[in-house]
């Protein structure tokens, strides 16, 4: 099955507000597909109705060709096994050290012995340059070390698809790209399925394989990161919609 995951027209209001009005979009398996849009437009939503912490109002969504929303907590629970996910603000644990931090999906979700535990983190937190951070607390880490340990901590489980609410809101240019270059190489390592939502628009283009613009509560376009200016008036909307509301 080429596609892993599928939102079909998507409706769902807010306290009122129109979030999405027939949403729909493809996730390609093995590819990396980005959704932009401004502040506010829904795409952390998005997320939450995969994760199956949101129903829409209407329309369907599909993981492996099944559809999720009728679905038992327990069997959410298993379709969410497969998953790995970077919350916006990376989301750690004040209280653990950075290898309790990562090492936490294994102790709660596996029969592990404690050295297969030490000698897994140690792995991925040799992979994100981390390794001789293991005792610290997150608040001694920068905001790009606090993002590498959270994408060490959703890679514990192997997931299929890995999902990225906003990863380098709040982090400085050179150390968003960096995060980005680590986002490449780690998804051409692994080849999971990955969906990151953003509106840093438009450095985060170069890590996705495919682009899809989230717009008055629809994907208005879809396309390949080569071919974005040929969608330059989307994006000189989202670009002055984003600064409009920072003023």
């Amino acid at each position: 099955m080429k596609n892993v995951i599928e939102l079909k027209n998507i409706s769902k209001t807010l306290g009122g507000n129109t979030v999405h009005e027939n949403l729909s979009l493809a996730i390609e398996r093995g590819k990396t597909t980005i959704v932009v849009g401004s502040s506010g437009a829904g795409k952390s939503v998005m997320l939450k109705y995969i994760l199956g912490f949101l129903k829409p109002d209407k329309g369907d969504v599909l993981v492996e060709g099944k559809s999720i929303l009728n679905l038992r907590e327990r069997e959410m629970r298993a379709v969410r096994s497969h998953y790995g996910v970077v919350f916006q603000g990376a989301a750690l644990f004040d209280s653990m050290t950075v290898f309790e931090n990562v090492a936490l999906p294994l102790v709660e979700k596996t029969n592990k012995s404690a050295a297969e535990i030490e000698e897994q983190v140690m792995h991925y937190l040799g992979e994100m340059n981390l390794a001789e951070d293991r005792y610290k607390m997150p608040s001694e880490l920068s905001g790009g070390m606090q993002r590498r340990v959270a994408l060490a901590r959703a890679l514990q489980l192997n997931p299929q698809i890995v999902l990225f609410d906003e990863p380098t809101t709040g982090l400085d240019p050179e150390t968003s790209e960096n995060i980005y270059d680590l986002f490449i190489d780690t998804q051409h390592r692994l080849n999971y399925t990955a969906l990151i939502v953003s509106h840093d628009i438009p450095r985060i283009f170069r890590v996705g394989d495919r682009i899809a613009v989230l717009n008055e509560g629809k994907i208005e376009t879809v396309v390949n990161p080569k071919d974005v200016k040929k969608a330059r008036g989307w994006l000189e909307r989202m670009l002055k919609t984003k600064n409009t509301k920072k003023r």
